[in-house]
């Protein structure tokens, strides 16, 4: 993937979240639901660790060492563990350290992204073992990018369901 493409992408998805974020009602940032018995303010933590780890483990692969955690390759019940983990982690966090640290995470990515150049963007990683062969491009819009669309459908489809039976009653 192109520089000028993955940055685009990056800030399209970032400002589709934050867009829906604005949308949403302090209620409604604290309630369970969104993910299992997640509240937003859960996911927004959720998202800020997996950002942070894949900060780390671009800047490890971009370095030539052994990143922190293959995500590529673990089972969906060490992603679960990773996941509770992270939460546990975050859980105390207020909803102004949730969000400062998600948009000072995010944008600690997106600028390493953008000094990476063109070529190690698309250079595969293979020089780590454990890594799957990706380009480290895509490993970048995986958390940045795809990562991010899946909780905003899923925020837009909670939502929906709520606001509908709300409107309902």
């Amino acid at each position: 993937m192109e520089k000028a493409r993955l940055l685009s992408e990056m800030q399209r998805c970032y400002q589709e979240w934050n867009s829906l974020l604005a949308t949403l009602t302090s209620e409604e940032l604290f309630l369970p639901g969104v993910a299992g018995a997640w509240s937003v303010k859960d996911v927004i933590a959720h998202l800020t660790a997996w950002l942070e780890l894949a900060f780390s483990d671009i800047s490890a692969a971009r370095e030539g060492r052994e990143p922190l955690l293959c995500f590529d390759t673990m089972s969906e019940e060490e992603l679960e563990e990773l996941n509770q983990r992270f939460h546990r982690e975050r859980q105390g966090q207020t909803l102004v350290e949730v969000l400062t640290n998600f948009h000072t995470t995010w944008r600690r990515l997106y600028d390493e992204a953008k000094a990476l150049d063109d070529r190690l963007l698309q250079e595969t990683a293979r020089l780590v073992v454990n890594w799957q062969a990706r380009p480290l491009g895509e490993l970048i819009y995986g958390e940045a990018c795809e990562h991010l669309v899946d909780h905003t459908n899923a925020l837009r489809a909670w939502l929906s369901a709520r606001r509908g039976s709300a409107t309902e009653a």
